[in-house]
């Protein structure tokens, strides 16, 4: 299998921090870490409907920070990561991209790899994608290059990975449909601690994306509608630090597999508003003449969050 399965990338997000962060998290959330004079409980089961309401605050307070970041949305890093089955040519197909997106500006860059696993030799070829001016420009795999000379990228245009009436992707009405999450528990981010929430949201259940599925290669090849979403905030002032959302295949170690489905997606986004040093360069349409008109990479403008 491809090194995605394996990635520890995907494992982190589920790991157990150190145990004084265990710690905190049980003062978080049971506020029991606070000064001044204890309380005594009266009951067993008084104690135990106390933590089940502060834990119900506390994935309320997950979700309202989730809406003021769609409010707000700030740049970070996007990982995209996919696996595709082929049971009757008995191949394996994987894509790991990972970089820059400001989802204000419409623009992204990021680079990876194109595995393919099957009979023959093991393929990996660098992938590099570029959004700008409402397009997503993906690199021709080497062994395509003959076909199209003098061109080096594909095409593809936003729009068909857009929602019915609105300027975003079917992904960002996924999120503003989020009304629910459970505590996951003690998490990190970028090295610092976090609390994980997750929830479900049913694509086939909101209005404006229902027009859309049908034409959908992901939701076609991931055989559900429904996308498993993961957030995380900061365990001192509840800001989101990440998300992330999959469908599909089981692309990471928590992912729910299908009975129907012959891909698996994985989107993670982190590290909103953090300076990068030295400052990344502006990102840039490719040169007309170094496009092809072949469309190339539908799939992976669709799975965008924009």
């Amino acid at each position: 299998m491809p090194a995605l399965w394996d990635d520890e990338r995907t494992t982190m997000g589920k790991r157990a921090v150190a145990a004084a962060v265990a710690v905190l998290l049980g003062c978080f959330l049971v506020s029991s870490c606070h000064s001044g004079p204890t309380v005594a409980r009266s009951t067993a089961p008084a104690a135990q409907a106390s933590e089940t309401d502060t834990a119900a605050v506390s994935e309320a307070r997950a979700v309202e920070a989730l809406r003021t970041w769609l409010d707000k949305p700030l740049p970070g890093t996007l990982t995209l990561s996919s696996v595709e089955t082929d049971s009757a040519k008995k191949i394996v197909t994987s894509r790991q991209l990972t970089g820059r997106l400001d989802p204000t500006r419409g623009t992204a860059s990021l680079t990876g790899t194109l595995n393919v696993l099957g009979s023959g030799p093991a393929v990996q070829d660098p992938m590099s994608v570029i959004v700008a001016g409402g397009k997503v420009f993906s690199s021709i795999p080497p062994g395509d290059l003959h076909r199209f000379p003098g061109r080096t990228w594909f095409v593809d245009d936003l729009s068909v990975a857009r929602a019915a009436g609105s300027p975003h992707s079917i992904w960002w009405l996924a999120l503003q449909g989020l009304d629910k999450v459970h505590l996951d528990g003690a998490s990190e981010v970028d090295t610092k601690s976090a609390v994980e929430y997750t929830g479900t949201v049913d694509l086939a259940k909101i209005p404006a994306v229902t027009d859309v599925l049908p034409q959908s290669l992901i939701v076609q090849k991931a055989g559900t509608t429904k996308v498993s979403i993961d957030l995380y905030t900061d365990l001192g002032t509840g800001a989101l630090v990440q998300l992330t959302y999959r469908l599909g295949l089981q692309v990471s170690v928590d992912a729910t597999p299908t009975g129907h489905s012959m891909a698996g997606y994985e989107v993670d986004f982190s590290g909103f508003g953090t300076p990068v040093k030295p400052s990344p360069s502006p990102v840039v349409a490719p040169v007309t003449r170094l496009v092809a008109s072949h469309s190339g990479s539908s799939d992976l403008c669709q799975l965008l969050l924009f």
